[in-house]
Order: structure tokens, then C-alpha cells, then sequence
């Protein structure tokens, strides 16, 4: 069932993807269920019953966004990873096994497993910037002074910017090696050049990255 935020607040929307009345968020169900049994209402939901899965978000969002949260330390980022679980949780729930565990314990792990994704794609994220801010010259000493979460989202910023005024060959090598890790081999195999092209697109990359960010991409 489509999630969606209002004032930051996470929602369940009908599957016509509006809000369920108007612009807010009210029951889409009344509640017979509530002394159902989590395991039986997650083979409803396998059975594409959207009042179960209602009723299943209902009893698990809090606790379940309370476990990414602490994981990611970020309340945006947990708001997103929450959609994302539950919309996992509603497309795979055939897969679940009364048998082999609780809903409850399943879905934690499927949430878990989302949030470390996250995070890990969150850190990636940053080593680019990181590595091509240090071609960044040195700050002046009023910016020594500044607020240093701002400088960083500015310099990081910066960066993005010149990736994306980079040759695309160089850009993509050089995303793939700082932001998803892949070492120079592993992109000569995937990009089908030869290992010294690759070397060749990153050295070169850098080099222009450099360039770019001394001249403030002008």
C-alpha cells in the first residue's frame, strides 16, 4: 500500500495513491482485527488483503521506525527506509513462513537489513566528496571560522557539481570506484576497458576535478 509524509509525518494513501480522506491521514479500516494474530494478518497481506496490511502497519510503523531511526540517527533518512520497508513488506509477503518465524521478528530483520543498506549507501555517498574535497584549497581563515556542517554541505556540494561537468567516462569510473567501491579491476571487467584505460579515466578525472573546484566550476 503506497506510504506517504505530511508534515514529516509517515501515512498510509489508498492504492489510487491519494491521501484516504482528503488531506488526511484517517483509518482505511474499522478495527475487527485487532485481535488477530500478527502471523495471520501477514498471510492476509500475502493474499493482497489491504485492510490486514492497515492493520499490520498500523501495529508495527512505531516500533519498526523506532529501529531505523537509532540505526540511521536521522529522522528524514528513517521516514524514507520506513516506505521503502513497507512497500517491500507488502510485495514480498508470500514469502513469509508462519513456520520459521513471527511476523513481527521477519519484518524486523527485512527493516534492519534496509537501514544498514542505507546507511552503507549513505557513507559511500560521501567518499567522493571527501576524496575530491581534499583538491579543494586550503580555506581562508574566516572560513576556518565558519560553521563547519554548512562548509561541508557547500564543499560537498561543489563537488557534485563538478562530477557532473566531468566526460562520462571518467565520471562513472570514478563514481563507481569512490561511491559503490569497486576496485580498478573490477571496473575494467564491468565497463569492458582495459585495465590501464580505467587508471587513465580516474588519474584524469581527479585531475579535472581539481580544476574544477580551484576555479569554482566557472
Amino acid at each position: 500500500m503506497p506510504l506517504a509524509t505530511y508534515g514529516g509525518v509517515v501515512t498510509r494513501r489508498d492504492w489510487a495513491g491519494w491521501p484516504a480522506s482528503g488531506d488526511r491521514d484517517v483509518p482505511l479500516f474499522e478495527c475487527p482485527m485487532d485481535q488477530e494474530s500478527d502471523e495471520n494478518l501477514m498471510l492476509r497481506v500475502a493474499a493482497r488483503d489491504q485492510a490486514a496490511f492497515g492493520a499490520l502497519y498500523d501495529r508495527f510503523s512505531g516500533s519498526l521506525h523506532a529501529l531505523v531511526r537509532r540505526i540511521l540517527e536521522d529522522e528524514q533518512e528513517a521516514v524514507e527506509v520506513l516506505q521503502e520497508g513497507f512497500l517491500y513488506l507488502w510485495e514480498h509477503a508470500p514469502s513469509y513462513d508462519p513456520t520459521r518465524s513471527k511476523a513481527f521478528t521477519w519484518s524486523v530483520v527485512i527493516f534492519r537489513h534496509k537501514a544498514i543498506d542505507r546507511l552503507r549507501a549513505l557513507r559511500r555517498r560521501t567518499r567522493v566528496a571527501d576524496k575530491a574535497a581534499e583538491l579543494l584549497p586550503p580555506p581562508d581563515a574566516s572560513a576556518e571560522r565558519s560553521d563547519h556542517a554548512a562548509d561541508r554541505q557547500e564543499r560537498a556540494d561543489l563537488v557534485r557539481q563538478a562530477l557532473l561537468a566531468l566526460p562520462e567516462d571518467q565520471r562513472k569510473c570514478i563514481e563507481w570506484a569512490f561511491l559503490k567501491g569497486y576496485t580498478h579491476h573490477q571496473l575494467s571487467e564491468l565497463f569492458g576497458a582495459p585495465l590501464g584505460t580505467v587508471k587513465t579515466h580516474i588519474r584524469r578525472g581527479l585531475v579535472r576535478l581539481r580544476d574544477l573546484l580551484k576555479g569554482g566550476l566557472s
